[in-house]
């Protein structure tokens, strides 16, 4: 098997110091059950799996903090798990061909277990995990953002998730030397505990005194006045 963790080490840019770590990351259970004995036990890549888990969550989260400086937790929150879900992991578990090198009992392998999207995602959070205890967090990060280039996948998700602040849009996208914008809380609906706001944003020509609104509403103030500045840009044909 050494030749065949030489060309999978070659895909991820990274070569073990122990390699026991990864041929354990590569163990189904289904593997590690076979091979049972009175006097031998194989371990299976469970344990690194959940050790796995947390490692990449650390990575894309640290990434996350520090390229994305206008993202909320909660936008921040919604990226990663689109990022770290099992569709996006098993993707790139093929794009290396990890599934190829995967030590699967008979049974699996009858049952087409390599090509089941679950274990192949497993399977590479169980080699992150081999990583990091091999070499560091940080030669975690660098297989995954610079080998296997997930920056360019978290790049191309972000938009759906950043945060737009459309009272500045909207300060930007009009004359302010010519125009005046006005912001005001108009209603609220529900206890104190649970309510909804409502708010208006008006923008007046102050030559002719022309006058153009629209109205948006939120769990908080400052939500209300940005759904409304999102309408009323929505309204110019900006948005």
């Amino acid at each position: 098997m050494t030749g065949e963790i030489s060309k999978l080490e070659e895909c991820i840019g990274y070569g073990f110091h122990d390699r026991s770590l990864i041929v354990k990351a590569l163990t189904h259970t289904s593997y590690a059950n076979e091979k049972i004995t009175k006097h031998e036990r194989t371990e299976s890549n469970q344990r690194l799996e959940f050790l796995g888990d947390s490692v990449l969550s650390t990575v894309i989260s640290t990434y996350l903090y520090r390229n994305f400086p206008d993202m909320n937790e909660g936008s921040m929150s919604k990226l990663r798990a689109s990022v770290v879900c099992e569709a996006s992991l098993a993707e790139i578990a093929r794009k290396i061909r990890l599934q190829e090198y995967l030590l699967l009992g008979h049974g699996e392998e009858l049952s087409g277990g390599r090509e089941k999207p679950s274990i192949q995602a497993d399977a590479f959070e169980s080699l992150l995990a081999a990583i990091y205890l091999d070499g560091g967090l940080q030669s975690v990060s660098d297989v995954l953002m610079k080998k296997l280039d997930m920056e360019s996948y978290i790049k191309a998700h972000a938009s759906t998730y950043e945060n737009t602040d459309y009272k500045t849009k909207l300060q930007e996208s009009v004359n302010t030397s010519q125009t005046e914008i006005g912001y005001e809380i108009f209603r609220v609906d529900g206890p104190a505990h649970d309510c909804t706001y409502y708010a208006r944003v008006t923008i007046a020509q102050k030559a002719t005194k022309d006058r153009n609104f629209a109205e948006g509403s939120g769990r908080s103030k400052k939500e209300a006045e940005q759904q409304a500045a999102k309408a009323l840009l929505a309204k110019l044909g900006i948005v």
